[in-house]
């Protein structure tokens, strides 16, 4: 593996001004934000919201891409890409006004992706010190890791990429230590590196299906820690600091192997895995966590997304899937509790705030919803325009909730008098 520090890329930085970040209370800081679950916890949007109330800005992106914004104290940090493909770019903006403040930019090709991807389909992760982000050209993938002022610190190039759907993968940061689940056609492995020098820790192969796009997550147990990854191989449990295998759960398929797009969720000692096809082809497992061993709690082949992932409250899943649906079921049993009509479709994951949960559709129209997991319908209680489509999964924090649309960045929260 090479590692090609500041290879191919050139910096500029925008209006930056001091590079000390102020005191904030929140973070969103990986896909799914700090948990990987989507739930923001401690925040509190309003019940209520309309444009005109509750729009805080609404800030013109430069490029495109599918990618989530994360959020660290008062920065936020997206991935692009030029509409030729020309050029990929990792992106700084002022949280609370979404004014751009760096980008680092490297130089791309124009490359075919699924018509709900992107060429910047990644989700940067951050932490104290650093951003780390994946990049496609279009051709091959590296890992680059910046400090909050855009000063690049190291970059590795990763390799060739193959996917009839395009790249994106997105990193975790934890302890030190950066993970990426490389899964690609015909090839998958899981790499840790150092976050702090880009040296490559360990890597492990992985038995390799179709491109899948979910992210790892830690899990506490037995007193240490867990990486966690999902794919169409099923689940593992992994130590982090040396990537040997805990425990493995494979998959079994009633015909071909199904793409792992959704990350898993963990819900206490329990871990959920989603997939899917464009066929239509779904299925969803719940595994029970018990020492080294995943059993099979129960699974379901009809209901539950392929793109969107799952949230629980009170003992429940709930959600909403491809087709539009809301859905909630009994977590230990897999009881339906409904499946209502809300949209027409979702790529976006929902997130939890304050035990409601605010899903965006691909028209983007964004619905506050009162879940009401004891077997009640659930209650719209908001529906916001915001007139152009959403892929991307929001980010939540100082109790305000950002999109990425199409050619937006919107924020929303409580107008301050």
């Amino acid at each position: 593996m090479n590692m090609k520090p500041y290879a191919g890329w050139t910096l500029g930085l925008l209006a930056l001004g001091a590079v000390g970040l102020p005191l904030a209370a929140d973070t969103w800081p990986r896909f799914r934000g700090p948990g990987g679950d989507g739930v923001a916890s401690g925040q509190r949007l309003p019940d209520k919201m309309d444009l005109k109330s509750n729009l805080l800005y609404k800030a013109r992106l430069s490029g495109s891409g599918n990618g989530s914004p994360v959020l660290w104290n008062d920065r936020l940090f997206l991935q692009e890409s030029t509409a030729d493909g020309s050029a990929r770019h990792l992106v700084c903006l002022q949280a609370r006004d979404g004014k751009e403040l760096w980008r680092a930019t490297e130089k791309g090709t124009f490359a075919k992706t699924h018509a709900k991807s992107s060429m910047a389909s990644a989700t940067p992760a951050v932490d104290a010190e650093r951003v780390a982000c994946l990049t496609w050209d279009g051709k091959t993938v590296s890992l680059a890791a910046y400090d909050h002022a855009g000063k690049q610190k190291w970059r590795v190039e990763l390799g060739a990429f193959v996917s009839q759907h395009g790249f994106g993968h997105s990193p975790v940061l934890h302890q030190g230590r950066v993970f990426v689940n490389f899964d690609q056609d015909g090839s998958a492995k899981l790499m840790a590196f150092d976050a702090a020098t880009g040296k490559t820790l360990w890597e492990t192969d992985r038995k390799a299906f179709r491109s899948c796009y979910s992210t790892p997550l830690i899990r506490a147990a037995g007193g240490g820690e867990e990486l966690v990854v999902g794919s169409t191989a099923g689940a593992t449990g992994y130590d982090p600091a040396t990537g040997k295998v805990l425990w493995d759960h494979a998959w079994k398929f009633d015909a071909s192997p199904l793409r792992t797009v959704a990350s898993p969720l963990l819900v206490g000692d329990k871990l959920v895995l989603c997939s899917g096809d464009g066929k239509g082809d779904r299925h969803m497992q719940v595994l029970q966590l018990a020492g080294k061993k995943a059993e099979l709690l129960w699974e379901e082949k009809k209901t539950f997304p392929y793109v969107p992932m799952l949230l629980t409250k009170g003992g429940r899943l709930l959600g909403v899937n491809d087709k539009g649906m809301a859905l909630c079921c009994d977590l230990a049993t897999g009881k339906m509790v409904y499946n209502e009509r809300l949209a027409d479709a979702f790529s976006a994951s929902p997130v939890l705030v304050d035990g409601k949960m605010i899903a965006v559709d691909e028209r983007g129209r964004l619905y506050v919803v009162d879940p009401a997991v004891q077997g009640t319908k659930p209650a719209v209680l908001s529906r916001v325009e915001l007139g152009e489509a959403v892929i991307a999964s929001p980010a939540v924090g100082d109790g305000k909730i950002w999109v990425r649309g199409e050619n937006h960045l919107f924020c929303l929260g409580t107008r301050k008098e």
